[in-house]
């Protein structure tokens, strides 16, 4: 007699796995407009009422404004993100985010601490919160 198992868990699990498929693109057939939870696309930005990039990031993926880790020899900013405008880094934390206007993003990236020190060398224990200007990078 032959085990007919797999049959029956492959006709339970392949309705789910092409439901949750689907719901990765628009019922228009498209992908979804929004950014994912690392990304901060220009729809977004523009569908806010926020002036600056800091009211964007803090209406939107505030988790990216916290600290990663506590401050220590090592880690003297805290592990919080350090702010980057088309590949320029700002000083001033991320307050430096309210320098800039809301009109002239294209869209914010939040990279994470592994992907900046790859990137942009040490000192980046809180990734990065790189914004795109419409005129720039």
């Amino acid at each position: 007699m032959r085990y007919r198992g797999r049959s029956w868990v492959t006709g339970l699990l392949l309705p789910g796995v092409l439901g949750a498929a689907g719901g990765c693109v628009t019922p228009g057939g498209s992908p979804a407009r929004f950014g994912g939870s690392d990304v901060i696309t220009f729809e977004e930005v523009r569908e806010t009422s926020a002036n600056d990039a800091h009211q964007v990031v803090q209406l939107l993926r505030p988790r990216w404004l916290r600290p990663r880790s506590a401050p220590s020899l090592t880690n003297a900013g805290g592990g919080y993100a350090r702010i980057y405008v088309d590949n320029v880094p700002l000083d001033g934390g991320t307050r430096a985010l309210s320098t800039v206007p809301v009109g002239d993003i294209r869209e914010i990236r939040y990279i994470s601490p592994a992907d900046a020190t790859t990137r942009f060398g040490t000192g980046h224990a809180g990734g990065v919160i790189m914004v795109l200007t419409r005129t720039g990078g």
